[in-house]
């Protein structure tokens, strides 16, 4: 089984965590690591090492965070480089994490599930273009 943490500033992995619950329900071996103001980086870094010992009968770990280089990823990547078993991917959305999990839980190899969080990413992020939909409604 693939383990997955979710790590961000303030309460975003508690709010993220809450979003995939009530979508796709509650998962298994899945950590929300929150980093809320007046925790410290070693208080965030001990709460990492929690998340991780907790899942470390998992073959492989997905660490999802916030921001490029904050201390949620900063922290995460030094996991991961001593464990090759470990990915940090950052920039998490819903639809990546969302995925991500399905795909998990579909035995899906953990390389892929890596590539497509990343590709599944950039597709969720876009505008919507209302002048295109007001230019068809002219046309009726």
């Amino acid at each position: 089984m693939i383990g997955i943490i979710v790590g961000g500033h303030g309460n975003f992995a508690d709010g993220i965590t809450s979003a995939v619950e009530l979508i796709i329900g509650k998962q298994e071996n899945y950590v929300a690591v929150n980093f809320p103001f007046g925790d410290t980086a070693t208080e965030l870094e001990a709460n990492i090492d929690l998340a991780l010992d907790s899942l470390k009968t998992c073959e492989n770990i997905l660490i999802f965070t916030d921001l490029l280089g904050g201390s949620p990823f900063n922290i995460s990547i030094m996991r991961a480089m001593k464990c090759l078993n470990i990915k940090v991917i950052y920039g998490t959305n819903l639809g990546m994490l969302i995925e991500s999990i399905m795909s998990r839980n579909m035995n899906v190899t953990f390389e892929s599930i890596v590539s497509s969080a990343i590709d599944i990413g950039k597709k969720q992020v876009g505008v919507f273009d209302a002048t295109v939909i007001d230019n068809e409604e002219d046309n009726f």
